[in-house]
């Protein structure tokens, strides 16, 4: 168990650095900050004006949330001086990226009760200056989650970057563009997959991009619905099996799993796909990214 004071220090980082968000991004006269075209204010400002407002922070402190946020939400100049967000404001800025190809396909995290209207009407920046887009699944979710549960899309990039629309790379990595229209979107479904170590290293050898052919006595390939029942089977079978498990995670376009029915084969979240498989490889050619490992068990960690 992590020392209270620990648990604290991070709740305590966390609300730090989402300040620092609304105040770098969206309103920077909340503490009497200017930015200047770029988005960049003198640290020694942006520490004095926190300080006045009861938010005091360190210049040590201020590091450590830059060096530690986990999407690198903030960068310094060259020379440290200054301090900016990498991306999402709503007050004017200019950050000066160049335009860029993206990758083949990119994703966008968002909330299932807003699917339906996003499909229907794309993806709008509203009052930030670009649609973000993630090239990480996991990343993607983790921002659809904030609001609800997550639900991943598609944005079909090359398509839209032959067709005209500009693309462009925040310095933390998140891709930018002014608007997805719905024809670039389609759903993904998240899949778990428990599995031993013989069957990741032959996923490993396709390089995390498919699943490897079954075995005669292996008529059915079973990916599950949810990352609990994956713990499950990967910490109390794939270890008694081989010595090890693992859970694994992978997106695949929901118009080609639409045609499996969720099967329950126990309690109520011990459900999954029944994927023939002589089918496999077709299932293969629908996953979207990469095959992630999740959690590891030996029967001592994790």
């Amino acid at each position: 168990m992590k020392p209270t004071h620990t648990r604290n220090n991070g709740r305590q980082q966390a609300t730090t650095s989402k300040f620092l968000s609304l105040v770098l991004r969206h309103q920077p006269a909340l503490i009497g900050l200017t930015l200047d075209d770029a988005g960049w204010t003198p640290v020694d400002e942006l520490l004095a004006k926190l300080a006045d407002a009861g938010h005091a922070l360190s210049r040590e402190a201020l590091d450590e949330i830059v060096r530690s946020s986990d999407k690198q939400r903030f960068a310094f100049s060259d020379d440290g001086h200054r301090i900016r967000a990498n991306q999402g404001h709503s007050v004017p800025v200019d950050l000066g990226l160049p335009p860029l190809e993206p990758p083949a396909v990119l994703l966008h995290g968002t909330t299932r009760r807003f699917l339906a209207s996003i499909l229907e009407q794309g993806l709008a920046k509203r009052a930030r200056h670009h649609v973000h887009l993630s090239e990480s699944a996991l990343t993607a979710t983790a921002v659809g989650a904030r609001r609800g549960e997550s639900v991943l899309l598609k944005v079909d990039a090359a398509r839209m970057h032959a067709d005209g629309h500009v693309f462009y790379r925040s310095a933390n990595g998140v891709w930018l563009t002014d608007a997805v229209p719905p024809a670039y979107l389609s759903p993904l479904v998240t899949l778990y997959r428990p599995t031993g170590p013989k069957e990741l290293a032959l996923v490993e050898a396709s390089g995390f991009k498919r699943w490897p052919a079954r075995l005669p006595d292996q008529p059915i390939f079973y990916p599950v619905t949810n990352e609990a029942y994956a713990i499950e089977i990967a910490r109390d079978w794939n270890v008694k099996a081989s010595g090890r498990g693992y859970v694994t995670r992978f997106e695949v376009e929901q118009s080609f799993m639409d045609r499996y029915p969720v099967q329950q084969v126990g309690s109520k979240h011990h459900t999954e796909w029944w994927v023939p498989a002589d089918e496999l490889e077709e299932l293969n050619d629908h996953i979207v990214g990469t095959i992630q490992i999740l959690h590891r068990f030996d029967g001592v960690s994790s």
